[in-house]
């Protein structure tokens, strides 16, 4: 489900082939909160994985993504990253947080008042990590 699909319909992301309605799963887990999410976009280097997820600015992560997306990191167990980008497109990054896995929990780095460049030197140093550990 597209909750804001006037701002959805502005950018579409990278490699967009179509809207798939995935609201015919909803009974599967009626009585509960759950419903599907997707992630923004996800990149793999040698079994390291970068997982990419963009907001408006001042939005929160909505618990259920976020239950997610810890989740994902602790089962990596230091093979998954995750970015969380505020802005919707590369000009209207405001800042960014890096969620990586260290000693058994989740580390979440707060990198405000930060735009693309910030945003593209901190994917070069995981890019450049990636390349090294395998």
């Amino acid at each position: 489900m597209i909750h804001y699909p006037k701002t959805f319909n502005k950018a579409s992301p990278a490699g967009f082939d179509g809207i798939f309605d995935w609201d015919f799963l909803l009974p599967v887990f009626e009585g509960t909160k759950i419903e599907p999410m997707d992630i923004d976009a996800v990149i793999e280097r040698k079994g390291k994985f970068l997982i990419f997820e963009t907001k408006t600015c001042n939005k929160e992560i909505p618990n259920g993504q976020r239950i997610t997306l810890e989740g994902l990191i602790k089962l990596g167990k230091g093979n998954v990253t995750v970015m969380i980008i505020y802005g919707k497109t590369s000009d209207t990054i405001t800042n960014m947080e890096e969620w990586h896995y260290k000693n058994g929990e989740i580390t979440k780095i707060m990198n405000g008042c930060c735009d693309r460049n910030y945003v593209l030197s901190r994917v070069s140093a995981w890019f450049q990590w990636a390349n090294k550990n395998m």
